[in-house]
């Protein structure tokens, strides 16, 4: 019994650990390799927003200073921007957005979405409701997961040689 309730609670726990994962230098460089492949870009440099609250600021740092300078990912230079979740309406301009802790659980992801930015999240719950256009994870293998719903929103479109790469809802 005891056993069984300590594997009951370490499958759930694994369980939330995932849902939420941090995202890492491996997840941004597969984020930029699927912006290259957006249709209507134009150079290599992409801005991404950084879409953070108060519980993920410490991430949304992190991500900022891999990114400090561009980092080359493929075919493109990423740079990024902090927007604190209050304030997501200053993503205007911005190629992408990566959307952390509870904004990407929350009508912050669906509001961005609905301003034409590409939203992405290692939260594939935010891909599963709509909110968000884009989830990536790159471990153990990478998976990328795309809602088409979300992107018509987003008015955002990819190379057809994107959709063999990507799991569609």
């Amino acid at each position: 019994m005891k056993h069984t309730l300590f594997l009951a609670l370490a499958g759930g726990l694994l369980m939330a650990g995932t849902a939420h994962a941090e995202t890492t230098q491996r997840d941004l460089e597969v984020i930029g390799r699927a912006v290259s492949f957006m249709q209507g870009g134009s150079g290599s440099d992409r801005t991404v927003a950084i879409v953070y609250d108060a519980a993920s600021a410490a991430e949304a740092e992190a991500l900022h200073a891999l990114m400090s300078g561009g980092m080359s990912a493929g075919r493109v230079t990423l740079t990024s921007r902090l927007v604190p979740a209050s304030d997501a309406s200053s993503v205007a301009g911005a190629d992408a957005a990566i959307m952390l802790g509870a904004a990407a659980s929350s009508p912050t992801a669906t509001a961005v979405t609905s301003q034409g930015v590409l939203t992405v999240s290692t939260d594939l719950g935010c891909v599963q409701s709509g909110a968000c256009v884009m989830g990536v994870q790159s471990s153990p293998a990478v998976r990328i997961l795309l809602n088409r719903g979300a992107a018509s929103t987003a008015n955002v479109s990819f190379e057809t040689a994107f959709s063999m790469m990507v799991e569609e809802l």
